[in-house]
């Protein structure tokens, strides 16, 4: 198994330890940001109250993991909640969907279009329910864990430069950004992240020099 892989699934067991503490607060959350460039950001994290806080020994996120994978950590305080924050910055489409295919978890494809006066890009990520699964039942044998593990509520939200014209995400933000929200027992083969979004074309001033 990789390290990455490896790395996600102590995080989650580590979690569902805390979960079998009590009803406590604890979430997990994917945001991205693209830029009308292509360039942009992701961010994961893992949210968490204070007494899931003093239960902790070290940090969930693997500092040295995440470094050797190009994230950049940080740990902070908001609205009564810890969250631990890993980000990754791309400097354009092509190579968000080189680092989500390497995963192994999700297939994503991207395509671009003219149309009239707009371009529009469609961004397609397929989940690969049997690595997911795989990344469980190869730590554990304990049904009861892989039930807990298998309940994990993920959100995940993204935010695209131009209007969105097709999606199949549970709830609209604003004009602009989608969010979806899971669990990892509701993810087979067919679930999949559809997102289609518009840009305005740039028209470029044509310049008309004077007869002489």
């Amino acid at each position: 198994m990789s390290k990455m892989k490896r790395t996600i699934f102590n995080s989650l067991i580590l979690i569902l330890g805390i979960m079998l503490l009590g009803c406590r607060d604890i979430d997990l959350r994917s945001s991205t940001v693209i830029n009308e460039n292509g360039s942009g950001i992701v961010k994961l994290q893992v949210v968490y109250d204070d007494f899931i806080s003093t239960k902790l020994k070290n940090d969930v996120i693997d500092h040295e993991w995440a470094k050797e994978n190009g994230y950049n950590f940080n740990k902070y305080f908001k609205d009564n909640m810890n969250i631990e924050e890993i980000t990754y910055e791309f400097k354009d489409i092509k190579e968000l969907e080189e680092k989500i295919n390497s995963s192994g978890l999700a297939t994503m494809t991207d395509l671009k279009r003219a149309r009239g006066k707009d371009d529009v890009y469609t961004i397609d990520v397929k989940f690969n329910k049997s690595a997911i699964d795989n990344l469980i039942k190869n730590n554990t044998d304990d049904q009861k864990v892989y039930s807990y593990i298998k309940n994990i509520k993920f959100i995940n939200e993204v935010e695209v430069p131009g209007n969105v014209i097709g999606c199949n995400a549970e709830e609209d933000v604003d004009e602009n950004t989608r969010v979806w929200n899971y669990k990892l027992s509701q993810i087979d083969d067919d679930t999949k992240l559809d997102l289609a979004y518009k840009i305005k074309k740039h028209a470029f001033p044509i310049s008309v020099l004077p007869n002489n």
